[in-house]
This record gives C-alpha cells, structure tokens and sequence, in this order.
C-alpha cells in the first residue's frame, strides 16, 4: 500500500505519539487533561486535546490520550496522534473482542466492540492558541465540539479556518486539509478506525497512517476495505511484542487480521527482553533512529 517504510519520516511522526505519552505521564500547566505541549517538533502547534473515556464498571472519568497538532506555517496541515495503555482498566477495554460493524462505517466489516466503544468516547478539546486574543489560558472555558470523533475534528478545522477568515457557501468544496495519523498500541487501533471512518466522510486529506504496535483492529473485510485505501500505511511491528498478536486469530470464530503494510524488526539485538522492553514506544523509536533513548529499564 503505498510508498515503502522511510524511517526518517516514521520517526519523526513517531515523535508525536511520545509527546502525547509525555505530556501524559508529566503534564505542564496544572490540568492533567489540557497538559501544556511538551516535546512537540519543531515547527509544529499543539491545537486540540484528545479526550477518552474507559467503560468498564460505568467509568466514565476522561483520560488524555491523544494531541491535534497543525504547522505553523501551514495550519490547515495536522497530525493526529493517539497514545497507548498505560492503566489496567484501558487494556481490560481492550479485551473486549467480540467483533462487531463499526458503528460509523458500518459497511466496512467488523472491528472488535472495545475498540468500537473507546472511539465512539474521543472527545476533541480546542486549545486556545496563544495567538489568540481572549482570556488568560487559566480563565478561558475550554471548547468542545459533538459527533464522532471524524465530525468534531472536522469542527475544530472549521473554527480554526473561521478564525483565519475562511468561510464558504454550502456549495464551495472544503479547502485542502493535509492529514497524517499516527499512534501506539490502542492508540494505533483507534488511529485506523478514523482513517476509515475519514475515507468514508472525506473531511480531511489523509495521506499517511504510521502505527506502532497496533492490534489487529477488523475482520477480513474490515483489512480488505481498508487496504483499497489510497493512501501510505506503515504498520511497525517488534515480532515478541504481545499486543501485536491480539485480539487472538481464531479461524470460524474471530477473523480477524492485520491491515497493511508490516515491517517487522526483533529488539533483541539493543534492548533487554521483556512484555514492558518489547512494547515500549521508546524500543521502536531507537530502532528507527538509534540516537533515541531506550528506556532506562530497557537498556542492556
């Protein structure tokens, strides 16, 4: 599907997905759900919050899980990027494997019904740029949008073209909204279902999806519709890395299977071995850039 793995530019999305997980685990500014952008790349503005809500037990407490960045010099261009599990309740949601039609592109096969839950909870949460004239950052009620998660992102872009002073008729095309998506582990499973979710609604120019120890997300239809996808999808995959191999391939019961293209590598050569060393963000950056540190744990 596309063009083949260039891990420069893997690395380089993939250093989105770690500044979601560091703002995560460090947040700046005081709110652990509006954490102030920390190691973004250059270049590039942190402009939404992704929400996520766990279901188990009634939980509906939101977590931080993803950022909405835009370029500066071109805002209409974005990154999306979707961190993974960090807490039990997040991978008992996962487990949850009973394949069902993805509620927002129900002709698209079937995906597995925690996957399908944890998206229909992403909330888009607008940051007030600094920019931007208004209240004090501490003062300003945050501004949240409704629909799914392709509908909110599509009014985040439609605030932030308003602001700039574009506006259109009902019957002008949409400006132009370059889009790579990205994400680690859950977050590389709910980065798959908006890409499909966006080809079938056309809200954004999605170019390239880079994911990073993704489960296997859909059914066989599910990976044949989204294979016809025009567009570059890198799958990273560390061969002992578990999460990879869920939910289980079972023949009559659970077909499910991997979308395209995998590239595989073992971390044994440069990291220690263990569930937490195969899975970590941090072990598949080094291996597509080596100047990038392991974890401390990890080191050999």
């Amino acid at each position: 599907m596309g063009q083949p793995l260039d891990p420069g530019k893997a690395f380089f999305y993939g250093r989105f997905v770690q500044a979601a997980y560091t703002m995560f685990k460090n947040p700046q500014g005081g709110d652990p759900l509006r954490p102030e952008p920390a190691g973004i790349p250059d270049g590039y503005e942190l402009g939404a919050w992704i929400h996520m809500s766990d279901f188990i037990l009634n939980l509906k407490d939101p977590q931080f899980y993803g950022i909405v960045v835009h370029g500066i010099e071109n805002p209409d261009s974005r990154v999306i990027a979707i961190r993974g599990t960090e807490h039990l309740i997040e991978w008992i949601d996962d487990a949850f494997a009973i394949p069902i039609p993805f509620r927002q592109v129900p002709s698209a096969g079937r995906v597995a019904s925690g996957f399908d839950r944890i998206y229909s909870s992403l909330k888009v949460v607008k940051r007030r740029l600094p920019s931007e004239p208004g209240l004090a950052a501490a003062e300003a009620v945050p501004e949240t949008f409704s629909g799914s998660f392709g509908e909110q992102l599509e009014q985040l872009a439609i605030s932030r073209e308003a602001a700039r002073g574009v506006t259109r008729s009902a019957t002008e095309e949409r400006p132009q909204r370059p889009m790579v998506v990205t994400g680690h582990s859950l977050g590389a499973a709910l980065a798959t279902l908006f890409v499909m979710e966006n080809a079938s609604k056309h809200k954004f120019d999605v170019s390239m999806l880079c994911t990073f120890a993704s489960p296997r997300v859909g059914n066989m239809e599910f990976v044949r519709v989204f294979n016809q996808l025009p567009i570059d999808s890198w799958r990273i995959v560390n061969t002992p890395d578990v999460v990879p191999k869920l939910p289980p391939r079972i023949p009559a019961l659970l077909d499910y299977d991997h979308v395209d293209t995998a590239y595989q590598f073992t971390s044994s050569a440069f990291a220690k071995n263990g569930l937490v060393c195969w899975h970590a963000m941090e072990t598949y950056l080094h291996w597509l850039n080596s100047s990038s540190e392991l974890r401390a744990e990890c080191k050999p």
